[in-house]
């Protein structure tokens, strides 16, 4: 793993600062950025700068997720609740031109992300032991939930193309305590039984970008805490963010290969690292899906949830997971 220099994503040499790091980075300060090529001058487009924030939670009843993002030339907010009983999906996706309707401040450690837009009024703010996250959306669903930290999350700096780079901190597994009100139903959201998922990204990502993803987390036959961050398609550039997570200690795992049908998104897949740390089928019990093309921007994705089963290995120690539950994705968008 890279040493950390600083807590900032651009080292003493004016590029970003590629790598694997102990800590979340706490300052995007791209003033110093020296882009890449002798003609490469002035700082980067804020159009061409992304940002977002993800928090997922998933249980035996209930699969909920959360985003604020900031593309720049627009703000999204979107989110959902799939009730696996009754396998009944809730979702609002709301988009602002300019980001005006956006606001993150700070960094996954510290740092608040809002979004406000009519009846909808979303706030997450991070701390570094705890993330709290708050929503009401079209006076339909209210979520009000606390995620706590790992010590050990994945945290990196990864190459894109010639001239962009991305930064991601992915935890999954973490223990989570609320509620959600989505229609008819409230759930409660207890620790002992539930997986909280956060995804914090800022980067100056390709035009065009596919990637598949995969993230959740339950239980193992002898009770142990376990969650999974697996990618293919991005991040994948000298370094790799796939990893799980043991009882809140983070395993490196390498890349994955995502076996699926693409013509039937509903059928299983299977996740396969090539160092054989992870093995484990996916089943699909529903999903959310949508086809956006706005000119600048487009975006098609399916995005099935689920339930997980498999091996995930540790040198010697095999775990093995019959209650894992979470979501997979496939998604192509440009932006």
């Amino acid at each position: 793993m890279a040493e950390k220099e600083y807590g900032e994503i651009v080292g003493s040499n004016g590029r970003p600062r590629f790598g694997i790091y102990k800590e979340p980075l706490e300052s995007f300060d791209l003033k110093e950025l020296r882009r890449y090529g002798k003609d490469a001058t002035g700082p980067v487009s804020a159009f061409r700068l992304k940002r977002w924030q993800y928090l997922g939670v998933c249980n035996e009843e209930v699969i909920f997720g959360l985003a604020v993002v900031d593309a720049g030339y627009l703000g999204n907010m979107f989110t959902y609740v799939f009730d696996r009983e009754r396998k009944e999906l809730l979702e609002f996706d709301i988009i602002h031109p300019m980001g005006l309707a956006t606001e993150i401040k700070g960094n996954s450690l510290s740092g608040d992300v809002n979004f406000k837009s009519g009846k909808t009024d979303v706030s997450m703010k991070n701390g570094a032991d705890s993330i709290s996250l708050t929503s009401a959306v079209k006076g339909k669903l209210r979520a009000e939930l606390r995620f706590e930290r790992y010590r050990e999350a994945m945290n990196i700096v990864t190459r894109v193309g010639l001239k962009g780079f991305n930064y991601t901190t992915k935890e999954s597994g973490m223990a989570v305590s609320g509620t959600i009100h989505a229609g008819n139903r409230d759930f409660t959201i207890e620790p002992s039984r539930s997986s909280g998922v956060l995804d914090y990204t800022f980067g100056c990502l390709s035009h065009y970008t596919f990637w598949n993803w995969a993230s959740g987390g339950g239980f193992d036959r002898e009770g142990k805490r376990i969650g999974f961050n697996l990618v293919q398609g991005v991040n994948e550039t000298g370094y790799t963010e796939n990893a799980f997570w043991i009882e809140g200690r983070m395993i490196k795992t390498d890349t994955i290969d995502f076996q699926y049908n693409d013509r039937n998104i509903l059928e299983p897949w299977r996740l396969v690292s090539n160092d054989g740390k992870v093995d484990l089928k996916f089943y699909p019990e529903g999903e959310r899906k949508k086809t956006l093309n706005l000119g600048i921007l487009m975006s098609n994705f399916h995005q099935p949830f689920g339930r997980f089963e498999g091996t995930l290995r540790d040198g010697a120690a095999e775990y093995q997971i019959e209650t894992g539950f979470g979501f997979t994705e496939e998604h192509e968008a440009k932006w």
